[in-house]
């Protein structure tokens, strides 16, 4: 290797080192300056998602309770077009 390769590779990993460690430094430093959550905060927060656990499952039951009446209008519907048809055709013309 010639000695401008070996010096082009050592500035190469001198920036690449110094732009890591900034970026460790700058996240080491966010992380601990970032709010802990206390025991309080945490057991509210806890509740607070088993609250919306328990009204998404209610909105899924009605979900269905609502897609199950809607399937058996669509049958309705479709049986009483099928009679009217069906007695349309019967009729003399």
């Amino acid at each position: 290797m010639e000695s401008w390769q070996i010096m082009s590779l050592l500035e190469m990993v001198i920036i690449a080192g110094s732009v890591l460690g900034g970026l460790g430094i700058i996240t080491y430093a966010w992380v601990k300056r970032r709010p802990s959550l206390g025991k309080g905060e945490l057991a509210g927060l806890t509740q607070s998602i088993n609250t919306l656990r328990d009204s998404v499952d209610g909105m899924r039951e009605e979900l269905g309770d609502v897609s199950d009446r809607l399937d058996f209008t669509e049958r309705v519907l479709t049986r009483l077009a099928d009679t009217a048809k069906a007695g349309d055709q019967r009729l003399p013309k």
